[in-house]
């Protein structure tokens, strides 16, 4: 009986079933046939059915005459968030941590590779930036150390044709699309990269990416069918770490899917237009010189932790790199809370978590069991402002931003003979605002000059 009243209500009043029997409505049974079309059910099915019939199952009618293959029905528990996150499809991907790595020969130690997956059976471009992480570093005439340039980036505009996946090394660009501007474009030199400074004798190139989906003309669209991940493999110890990348979708359902978003040259990641970053961050850790994850072998873990706002300037003309406080709320495995921990970030930051400064409630010897939890915010703060003359008058200053990031746990077995590591994004909370401006190249003018 279910079945019949079910198939009665698609076909809608006056219809006839298979079995002889009639479902008759209202009208008698000389009424018409009425016009049927896609109806989207709430599980994100659709279903042909007449105007009158959809709206009784509780469906959106999406006209007379459309067909199921012509529309995107969405389940209401599907439908895109209004915060971003990872493990999600989306019109915008952050890849928060990007490392490549050299020993002081120039031999290559660490690479990372970058996937971007387009699940949509149509072509799509790809507008991505890539970001140096680190500052300007001004020549050393004492080691004889070269200039190096800081905070740059360089874009590229690839296509992704029909559900296509694709993937490309940050040292070399290869193979996606035939090739991508590498990231030691941004700092070219012999040998590569800047020296490390964690004492390890490395040098280093390191930052991270941000993509979208454009527009001929390179304007944003919505696009929300792109997927991301990175793989950082370090060939010397053998360890490997991967991590889903901070996804926002377009949330607008005013923006049909391949139309524009809002102004060119501008993301608007506010709830509204795309999808907002998160107003605060919360991860757990595990206690520098904690050997918690010990068994057969002697085990020691440590955490690194990525982070970088989400609002960026990358025009050419740009106001400049954004700078802000991450401030930290930490707690114990006893709920014993502690504050005071905060750390300055501009652009980006890749630190460990046992070089943060004082008070450092990370180390186990502080916080004082082996596993920890943290929130983390960006926010305005005097420490941060950066005076170089010294007159009182800051030249650069901190401002509140919202924050992503990535957590590394790694970890050393009996001593160093084995090395692991694991990575994961930070969990969001709450809802942020942030902006991010680029250049659009446009069309090119004609002949005539106009």
């Amino acid at each position: 009986m279910r079945t019949f009243m079910l198939a009665a209500l698609l076909a809608g009043h006056g219809a006839v079933m298979a079995d002889g029997v009639g479902a008759l409505g209202p009208g008698d049974d000389t009424d018409p046939m009425p016009m049927t079309g896609a109806c989207c059910l709430p599980d994100g099915t659709c279903e042909v059915a007449s105007r009158r019939g959809c709206e009784t199952l509780g469906g959106v009618y999406q006209g007379p005459g459309l067909d199921c293959g012509s529309t995107g029905c969405v389940a209401a528990e599907t439908a895109p968030p209004r915060r971003a996150k990872a493990g999600i499809k989306g019109s915008v991907l952050f890849f928060s941590a990007i490392e490549i790595r050299w020993d002081a020969a120039g031999g290559l130690v660490q690479d990372t590779f970058l996937s971007v997956t387009n699940d949509h059976p149509n072509d799509v471009r790809v507008l991505m930036y890539l970001i140096n992480g680190d500052p300007p570093l001004a020549a050393d005439p004492v080691t004889g150390e070269r200039a190096h340039p800081g905070w740059n980036w360089v874009d590229n505009a690839f296509t992704l044709t029909g559900n296509q996946p694709t993937y490309f090394s940050t040292l070399s660009g290869q193979p996606a699309a035939g090739g991508l501007s590498p990231m030691p474009v941004l700092d070219p030199g012999d040998p590569p990269g800047r020296p490390a400074g964690d004492g390890s004798g490395e040098r280093v190139l390191r930052g991270y990416a941000v993509a979208w989906a454009i527009d001929v003309e390179g304007a944003p669209i919505r696009w929300n069918h792109l997927v991301g991940n990175a793989t950082v493999v370090r060939y010397e110890g053998g360890a490997a770490w991967e991590y889903s990348v901070l996804t926002a979708p377009v949330v607008d359902e005013a923006i049909g899917h391949g139309e524009p978003v809002g102004a060119a040259g501008q993301l608007d990641l506010d709830g509204l237009q795309y999808a907002a970053p998160p107003a605060e961050l919360l991860f757990n850790f595990s206690a520098t010189g904690s050997i918690a994850f010990s068994g057969p072998k002697a085990v020691s873990a440590a955490t690194d932790l990525v982070l970088h706002p989400i609002p960026a300037d990358l025009r050419q003309e740009t106001t400049g790199p954004v700078r802000t406080k991450a401030t930290f709320d930490i707690w114990n495995m006893n709920e014993v809370k502690f504050s005071g921990t905060d750390h300055c970030v501009t652009v980006w930051d890749h630190t460990a978590l046992a070089s943060y400064g004082v008070p450092n409630h990370f180390l186990l010897a502080h916080l004082q069991t082996d596993h920890g939890k943290t929130r983390v915010r960006g926010v305005a703060s005097v420490r941060c402002d950066v005076d170089a003359d010294g007159d009182g008058i800051p030249e650069e200053t901190s401002v509140a931003a919202d924050l992503t990031g990535v957590i590394v746990r790694r970890l050393t077995l009996d001593g160093g003979v084995d090395v692991a590591a694991t990575a994961t994004s930070a969990t969001g909370m709450g809802m942020g605002a942030a902006v991010i401006r680029y250049d659009v190249l446009g069309a090119p003018p004609e002949a005539h000059g106009k």
